[in-house]
């Protein structure tokens, strides 16, 4: 039997696409475990860092209640091992864990357009305008933290937060072991048929 130009050129071809395709099927294999050992490492990060880091909200209102602030005061607001840190540039206030007698939760709404100034541009504006910019208004949360300081004194201190933080804090400090005690919604009141 004689070989062809043409079966040799065919064998040739099939040795080349062979040593061909294996390089490639390893690269490609190479390639596929690199990706999966890249997911497994960024899916596992986040939650390493968010353990190690205190939670900390920044330009939190504490509208009343801490000694050493003035009422209104921004600050941030930090959640640590010991309770909540309220902090702002040269002050900072402790409320620890243990001392808290109680937490309450609640939304409000919030007009960014307030004040003398706010009231004077709802006024300039002609045909009752005005009232329209009083409809820009955005949700807050309210966190009231009841608690007693080191005479045995009792406390009370109103935060406000951007929403669902207040919630958020307030589970966390129940996990850290915070005095809660349960609320109960009253029953919404049903009608009577004539």
């Amino acid at each position: 039997m004689k070989t062809t130009s043409a079966q040799i050129r065919a064998v040739v071809s099939n040795q080349r696409e062979i040593a061909w395709r294996s390089p490639r099927l390893a690269r490609l294999l190479v390639a596929a475990v690199a990706v999966v050992l890249v997911a497994r490492v960024f899916s596992q990060q986040p939650a390493t860092a968010q353990a190690s880091q205190s939670t900390s909200i920044p330009d939190v209102k504490c509208v009343i209640g801490l000694e050493t602030f003035k009422p209104d005061t921004k600050g941030t607001l930090s959640l640590l091992p010991t309770g909540l840190e309220f902090a702002t540039g040269k002050n900072k206030a402790d409320i620890t864990t243990a001392s808290i007698q109680d937490i309450f939760t609640g939304e409000e709404s919030r007009q960014d357009v307030s004040g003398t100034a706010g009231t004077v541009a709802k006024l300039a504006i002609p045909y009752g305008g005005g009232r329209i910019v009083s409809l820009f208004s955005h949700g807050v949360e309210l966190l009231t933290v009841d608690y007693a300081d080191s005479n045995g004194g009792l406390h009370g201190t109103i935060f406000v937060l951007p929403p669902g933080r207040a919630t958020e804090l307030r589970n966390q400090l129940i996990a850290q072991g915070a005095n809660v005690t349960t609320h109960v919604e009253p029953p919404e009141a049903k009608e009577q048929k004539p």
